[in-house]
C-alpha cells in the first residue's frame, strides 16, 4: 500500500523590486533640493538630499551649472522600504533602531 506524503506548500517568492526611483520622488524635500536614492540591500536604501552651495566664496563664482559641482549633500538617511498594496511603507534606520516615517501612495 502506498503511503500518503504530506505536501508542504512552497511560499511564493516576494517580488524583488528596486523602489529607488519611487522613493526619491515621494520623500519630502525643501524647495530647490534634489534627492537621490540608491538601493544598498533588499528593502534598504540610502537617500541623499542635495542643496545648492553658496558660490560667493569661490575663486570664480561666475562658473556654474555643469562646469563645477556646486551642490552638497544637506542630509542623508538610510531607509527600510517595502511596498504593500501599492503604497510605500518607509522607516528611517537610526543607530539606535528604526522608527516609522510615513506611508506614501
Amino acid at each position: 500500500m502506498m503511503s500518503e506524503a504530506l505536501v508542504t506548500p512552497v511560499p511564493r517568492p516576494v517580488k524583488d523590486e528596486d523602489l529607488s526611483e519611487q522613493i526619491a520622488k515621494s520623500v519630502a524635500r525643501e524647495p530647490r533640493e534634489q534627492v537621490t536614492c540608491r538601493r544598498v540591500a533588499p528593502n534598504h536604501y540610502r537617500c541623499n538630499w542635495w542643496a545648492a552651495q553658496n558660490t560667493s566664496n569661490f575663486d570664480n563664482p561666475a562658473m556654474s551649472g555643469m562646469l563645477v559641482t556646486t551642490s552638497r549633500i544637506s542630509r542623508s538617511r538610510f531607509l527600510r522600504v517595502v511596498k504593500e498594496d501599492g503604497r510605500l511603507q518607509m522607516m528611517i534606520i537610526t543607530p539606535g533602531g528604526s522608527r516609522e516615517q510615513e506611508t506614501k501612495g
